[in-house]
């Protein structure tokens, strides 16, 4: 089996590539879509987005089939970003309130993806690029459906987001079990340095609840502020045309 874990370094070269990468991506987009015009041009960025992350889950898959090396194990789609990248691409096809609500509090994993990356299906430009757009997609998409096809997260929704994703645990759980993986790291803590794991299994899933809880919190305040930012720039606009 080809699969291997690689740990990237902070402040590598590797770490630069990918963190600068994100950094352009996002500034491109913002300055694609920064006027808030609910018009074809947001529409076609929308669908480019989902054609990207959609090429992107669909060459993962394909590659590992041609290698030989896809298995249950490993290339299920239950990593917490994995699933926000589906998450993603339904929100953006179904313009659902709740996807892009559960999407904005996951996406806040992603964020320790760029600060202490884990490459878990092996290293190479396939794989880097792979790891930054389904990442950093989840991050910007959500941002995306914020500030220009007009979601706005509803009042204590990351509560709400916490709770369901309590439901995912147990049945991620028992995959895992049935197939020896490590799908969310619940079985055993991710091989980065990473300062939020506190202790062994299975107390680090106990601090990484209270971790995961603020995380959630936090997004959605981000969330609520640039929905506001985004509705006195939309008003701004609008005097302006009058």
């Amino acid at each position: 089996m080809r699969q291997i874990h690689v740990v990237i370094a902070p402040g590598s070269v590797d770490w630069w590539i990918m963190n600068l990468s994100f950094l352009i991506c996002g500034i491109i987009l913002y300055r694609s879509s920064k006027h808030h015009k609910w018009s074809n041009r947001q529409e076609g960025i929308a669908r480019f987005i989902t054609f990207v992350l959609i090429c992107n889950v669909v060459t993962h898959h394909i590659y590992f089939f041609s290698l030989g090396d896809w298995s249950l194990k490993h290339n299920l789609p239950l990593q917490l970003c994995a699933m926000s990248e589906l998450i993603a691409i339904s929100m953006l096809l179904t313009r659902s309130q709740f996807l892009y609500e559960l999407l904005l509090c996951w996406s806040a994993g992603a964020i320790h993806a760029f600060i202490t990356p884990e490459l878990t299906h092996g290293y190479g430009a396939l794989e880097n690029t792979a790891y930054v757009v389904s990442h950093g997609g989840v991050i910007l998409t959500a941002l995306f459906a914020n500030w220009s096809l007009g979601f706005t997260p509803r009042k204590n929704s990351w509560i709400k987001i916490f709770l369901f994703t309590q439901l995912t645990l147990p049945v991620i759980g028992a995959v895992n079990y049935l197939t020896g993986a490590n799908y969310m790291f619940l079985s055993e803590p991710p091989a980065a340095n990473n300062p939020m794991i506190i202790g062994k299994w299975p107390w680090y899933i106990v601090s990484l609840e209270l971790v995961v809880l603020v995380h959630f919190y936090l997004f959605y305040r981000i969330h609520v502020w640039v929905a506001k930012v985004r509705d006195r720039s939309v008003l701004k606009v609008e005097g302006e045309e009058d």
